[in-house]
């Protein structure tokens, strides 16, 4: 009779498979695999503290030579034997090395400029922060005075287009001014037109003038003459004779109107003034007032 308890082939299958069911899940200790050919993939769990696992390595890369043990140091490092130490084109021979060390040589000297290079850089950046702090400083100033610089700004744009206004109409009072400055230059020329001809007309006048002036200084010299400082009274002709005057006498006042006969100063005697009027002035001059033919009465004879 079969033994109940003990697995069915299928239930033991699938408690060595593996999760992926494509391989043996088995605990191996102390167990040396032989391939021949092919690949094998087995998982092997070393859960134990004293688990290990040996691996050899073949002479021969088909796997057909001398199996051996890899040599490896007390630190578990693979030793290596390198058997043949051709190197390949361009490989790094000595003299290759020298010339790669000296240009890592050369490198690091580079390197160590850089690097005092960068310190000076560290210190220069450090200066330019400290100035960029206070030019921070000074933009937030400049910030303000521009702030005020753009409102100046808007107030004179504002003026200038007052300003505008305002020259614009200028230029109309100009055009205006213009048209009054010609007519003022027309009028002008018209002036001087009528100053020349005022100034022939002066000359003319001048001369005008100065016969006037001969003319009124002759007749203040007759008139100087009818300014009479001596007077004589003719009576003797009221008795019926001649009244000789024994001078030249300029004028004579008539009294009481009538007739009156003169000798003349120059020629001319018994020459008849006829119808003189009560109170006129005769001015002739005589040296004689005859009594014939004289009617007047209180005559007086005027000289200077």
């Amino acid at each position: 009779m079969a033994n109940g308890i003990k697995y069915q082939t299928h239930e033991v299958l699938n408690k060595v498979l593996n999760s992926g069911e494509d391989a043996l899940n088995v605990d191996i200790d102390n167990v040396t695999l032989t391939t021949e050919g092919g690949d094998v993939a087995i998982d092997v769990a070393l859960d134990k503290a004293n688990d290990s696992v040996t691996i050899y390595a073949n002479t021969a890369a088909d796997g057909s030579g001398d199996s051996t043990v890899p040599l490896v140091d007390a630190a578990g490092n693979l030793q290596i034997d390198i058997v043949s130490s051709a190197l390949p084109s361009g490989g790094a021979t000595a003299a290759n090395q020298s010339t790669i060390i000296g240009h890592v040589d050369g490198v690091e000297t580079l390197l160590g400029t850089i690097d005092s290079d960068t310190n000076d850089i560290k210190t220069d950046m450090a200066a330019i922060e400290v100035l960029l702090t206070a030019a921070n400083v000074d933009h937030a100033a400049n910030e303000v005075l521009l702030t005020g610089i753009d409102a100046d700004t808007n107030a004179i744009k504002v003026d200038m287009a007052a300003i505008e206004v305002l020259l614009t109409a200028a230029n109309v009072d100009h055009a205006a001014n213009e048209a009054l400055l010609t007519t003022i230059d027309s009028d002008t020329n018209d002036i001087k037109t009528d100053i020349a001809a005022l100034e022939v007309l002066s000359t003319a006048a001048n001369v005008d003038l100065a016969e006037i002036e001969v003319a009124t200084e002759a007749s203040q010299a007759a008139l100087e003459k009818m300014l009479y400082g001596t007077a004589l009274a003719v009576t003797a002709v009221h008795a019926g004779s001649d009244h000789v005057l024994n001078a030249t006498y300029e004028a004579f006042y008539i009294g009481v109107g009538g007739d009156v006969s003169l000798d003349c100063a120059t020629s001319g005697a018994n020459i008849v003034f006829k119808n003189l009027a009560s109170g006129q002035l005769l001015p002739v001059r005589a040296t004689v007032v005859n009594a014939t033919n004289t009617t007047a009465t209180n005559i007086v004879a005027l000289k200077a």
